[in-house]
């Protein structure tokens, strides 16, 4: 299964030195955390990383995610799908993520 991750170097971050873009696909299943199920989806998220030459690291709880297309399961057409509807969504996460994580 794919991932697709792109890392945008910004200066203007606390606490952080690039803005991480990725598209995912997740199987779904129990989710121990709020006692439901989760289904299967591509999501696309945006999460602000400080990366050196070996290491990324992030704090948890940054950043946003958001449901791109829900699926019956894995499929390159579908995946395909899913990065062609993340190109409306990039700006407006990204400019979310900006606004929560400028340095003051």
């Amino acid at each position: 299964m794919k991932k697709q991750k792109e890392y945008i170097e910004r200066s203007d971050l606390k606490d952080a030195t690039h803005l991480e873009v990725s598209v995912y696909y997740t199987k779904g299943g129990a989710n121990y955390f709020s006692g439901g199920t989760i289904r299967r989806r591509y999501y696309m998220s945006v999460t602000p990383v400080k990366k050196s030459e070996n290491f990324v690291s992030f704090v948890m709880f940054t950043g946003r995610s958001q449901l791109l297309l829900e699926t019956n399961r894995y499929s390159d057409k579908q995946f395909a799908k899913a990065m062609e509807m993340s190109k409306d969504t990039r700006a407006e996460l990204i400019a979310a993520v900006l606004s929560e994580s400028k340095a003051a």
